[in-house]
């Protein structure tokens, strides 16, 4: 009987690391699955990321990086009004604020700039055009190339735009300032395909007073009642649903500084809305002291 006894205690002994070793090895194919996922989904992301990227390189560009079959990520309409000589702080700190608000913009935002002069007399061609490049800090080694973005990005973009930007507000001022046909002139001119369900701004770097032709705050009271009734009005208008309208408004000093002082922001923002501009068709207003 105790020859027996010990027998089975031996046996059972016996099965012990035989379930040892079946949990173990369970548990390494448990760790091979589940490092086999890992991987497989490592190898569909670069996989993806090679196609993206494969895309992109098909894609053709023009000599100022916008896509040529024109599916921009967004537009952006900059209009400048050169119509008086600006101050050594305005000079400084105009451009510099505009191109604050281009850093947001998403890759391929076409931007086009126009004065307020020459659309005025009817010259709808852009002073530049150009999209934006990716930002180097965002290209990885991996999938692209850090160095030939950071060109593309510095040289190919910024640099002609704030050189544009900075001599367009360092010129003798105009003698006019026909900043509704302006509007007209950069909207129409940029913001195409109406259809395109896309981000639009419309970024406005003046002192918002009217001296043209058709209407001179100099001559007539700021009120947009008077123009909206005028049998011409039809002609100035612009359809500006879905843009976003950004004001950069220069300060002016003597009678230019007393009209700014007055209603003038209440004409423009009537006028803005009249062209259902949005979000609620209220300009967005930066003032450039000065």
């Amino acid at each position: 009987m105790r020859r027996d006894r010990r027998r089975g205690r031996g046996s059972s002994r016996g099965r012990g690391p035989s379930r040892g070793r079946a949990t173990r090895r369970r548990q390494e194919t448990k760790r091979k699955n589940v490092l086999g996922g890992v991987i497989g989904a490592l190898a569909l992301l670069v996989l993806v990321v090679l196609f993206l990227r494969g895309q992109r390189q098909n894609r053709a560009f023009d000599s100022v990086n916008c896509p040529e079959d024109e599916d921009y990520a967004a537009q952006i309409a900059i209009l400048v009004d050169p119509s008086d000589t600006l101050t050594n702080v305005q000079e400084g700190s105009g451009a510099p604020r505009v191109l604050q608000t281009i850093e947001d913009a998403p890759v391929t935002t076409e931007i086009r700039v126009f004065t307020v002069g020459q659309a005025g007399r009817g010259n709808t061609s852009a002073l530049l055009r150009l999209c934006k490049p990716a930002h180097p800090d965002n290209v990885s080694s991996l999938t692209g190339n850090p160095m030939l973005a950071e060109r593309r990005y510095r040289d190919e973009f910024l640099a002609p735009l704030q050189q544009t930007l900075a001599a367009l507000l360092n010129v003798e001022g105009d003698s006019i300032s026909p900043i509704v046909e302006g509007i007209q002139v950069a909207a129409v001119s940029t913001f195409q395909p109406r259809a395109a369900d896309i981000p639009r701004q419309l970024l406005i770097v003046s002192d918002m007073i009217q001296n043209s032709r058709n209407l001179s705050f100099y001559r007539e009271p700021v009120d947009f009642g008077p123009l909206s009734r005028n049998p011409n009005y039809g002609t100035l208008r612009v359809d500006l649903s879905g843009v976003e309208v950004s004001v950069f408004l220069l300060a002016r000093r003597g009678g230019a500084g007393r009209i700014q002082g007055g209603t003038l922001r209440g004409f423009w923002e009537d006028y803005f809305v009249d062209q259902d501009a949005s979000p609620l068709a209220r300009p967005r207003w930066i003032m450039v002291e000065g």
